[in-house]
């Protein structure tokens, strides 16, 4: 029963770590390993020197978890400091724990002696020494070496922070970074341990008197390791992480290895979540299809296949994030989205919403929570009838989804009916009021405005025949219905939302 020896497993490890006044260490995915390595386990105590807790904690856990399946002891007073001992699940005799501790405690001793004469050997170069030495390690089959890529990493990130308008003193923190972010790849720790990748090259870093800032941006720049890993949290691990994510990205497209079914062997969905994830944390309103564009324009010659494969491909991964991580109902998520195959056409206004989708990741996420905010609260069933009419017969006209403003594509003197100017006033209303708090993330003014507009549509279809026989009327008056529904898709397009009965 796995459940019961994980349970006991548990019991003991917790049980023995408060003998030595200590706090045990359990991985959740190091005790399911555990529990499938054992049929009747025994949880044994070994110790090693104190001296090896000079090194730095995390080589330490590396050791004993990744290699050893040991679990580690805190510090039951201090959690943030590792006790000099261990516990490891033997599945041999318990009378002979005393053996098995010392036998254990053989292993981890020879372990973290190795790993403190790496440490110790690797800090007597500094890490902006070791950059050059990555002209021998490759990065992929077309794409050159590691070294190739830190220049690649660089100019990026310069892309990234002139986007986000950094200040001097932060841009050269970011490029001291990403200078730097994949030196400790040729360190001997990382060469033994690359668990430790990133971990060492920050260790290293503050040895060297770096900033601390590029310290914590050469960690993190690696961050989210893994689905429900913790994001990066300082600007320079964000910036570099993006640009480290988008060199790859482009990259591998450009030579044509874009993932299929269940292949993906670079794992570049991975990186486009992670691109997502980070600029939602971040809050970056940066436009990633101005981006990729300049970094296609620089990596692959401005190669529209690369560009487009690249946005739909983003744009799946979007789609997939808004309804797996945050539970938005598919038909909204389709609304705020669009198609991401749209992009791959010729017609940019098909590619419309998709393409408004990616130019500013957190505000379609905040169009996408307050769509499901107005389903649960109901609202959305009253707007939908009346936007939806608009936006199904605006469709034969040919205003563009970018103008906002009824000045700008209807003309008021061709009205004949009070209906006509009675919408054309609601939709000036909405475009005064709620159209720039839209595009900065609050939408109730926007909503309220089309609220509002509702009983001018109805008395518009009621009073006006929209397809004129007069081409200029008809054409005023499906200009007038598409305003109001490129006003509505600021939120979404309302005819991806599907209602209940439909």
């Amino acid at each position: 029963d796995p459940a019961a020896r994980a349970a006991q497993i548990q019991a003991e490890v917790t049980k023995l770590a408060k003998q030595v006044n200590g706090q045990a260490q359990i991985p959740p995915s190091l005790l399911q390993e555990v529990v499938q390595l054992v049929e009747w386990p025994t949880a044994v105590l070994g110790r090693f020197e104190p001296e090896f807790l000079r090194l730095p904690p995390a080589v330490i856990e590396t050791v004993m978890i990744t290699h050893q399946r040991y679990f580690p002891v805190r510090d039951g007073r201090d959690p943030e400091k590792l006790l000099p001992y261990f516990i490891t699940i033997s599945n041999g005799d318990p009378r002979q724990a005393d053996r098995i501790a010392a036998g254990n405690s053989r292993v981890v001793r020879a372990r973290l002696a190795d790993a403190r004469f790496f440490y110790e050997e690797d800090r007597r170069i500094p890490l902006a020494q070791r950059v050059e030495r990555l002209q021998a390690v490759t990065f992929a089959e077309g794409l050159g070496s590691m070294r190739d890529k830190v220049e690649r990493i660089r100019h990026i990130s310069r892309l990234i922070a002139a986007a986000l308008n950094l200040d001097p003193q932060e841009q050269a923190l970011v490029d001291r970074t990403a200078y730097l972010c994949k030196a400790d790849l040729v360190t001997q720790m990382v060469y033994e341990f690359p668990e430790l990748q990133g971990i060492m090259g920050a260790e290293y870093a503050r040895h060297d008197g770096e900033p601390e800032a590029v310290a914590e941006g050469i960690e993190q720049h690696y961050w989210p390791l893994g689905a429900g890993e913790a994001l990066p949290t300082s600007l320079t691990g964000r910036v570099v992480g993006w640009a480290d994510r988008l060199d790859t990205l482009v990259g591998m497209f450009h030579l044509g290895q874009i993932p299929t079914g269940s292949s993906d062997r670079f794992a570049l969905r991975r990186a486009a979540n992670s691109l997502v994830l980070i600029a939602w944390d971040a809050g970056w309103r940066l436009d990633v299809n101005q981006l990729l564009r300049q970094v296609v324009q620089e990596y692959a010659a401005g190669d529209e296949k690369t560009l487009k494969a690249l946005q739909e491909f983003l744009a799946q991964r979007l789609q997939t994030l808004l309804q797996e991580e945050k539970r938005i109902d598919y038909d909204l998520v389709r609304a705020v989205v669009g198609d991401p195959e749209s992009v791959q056409t010729e017609d940019p206004q098909k590619a419309e919403l998709t393409l408004r989708a990616l130019s500013n990741l957190p505000l379609t996420l905040l169009r996408a929570e307050y769509l499901q905010h107005l389903r649960a609260t109901e609202e959305l069933g009253d707007l939908y009838p009346t936007l939806n009419r608009c936006a199904r017969l605006a469709a034969q006209g040919d205003v563009d989804y970018a103008v906002l403003n009824p000045a700008a594509a209807v003309d008021p003197s061709l009205f004949q009916e009070g209906a006509e100017r009675e919408l054309y006033e609601a939709c000036q209303r909405v475009y005064r009021l709620g159209v720039e708090p839209a595009l900065q993330g609050d939408f109730t003014p926007l909503v309220e405005g089309l609220q509002a507009a509702a009983p001018a549509v109805d008395r518009f279809f009621e009073a006006v025949l929209v397809m004129d026989p007069d081409p200029r009327l008809r054409t005023n008056r499906l200009n007038l219905l598409g305003i109001l529904r490129n006003q509505s898709r600021l939120l979404g397009d309302m005819g991806a939302v599907v209602m209940t009965g439909e």
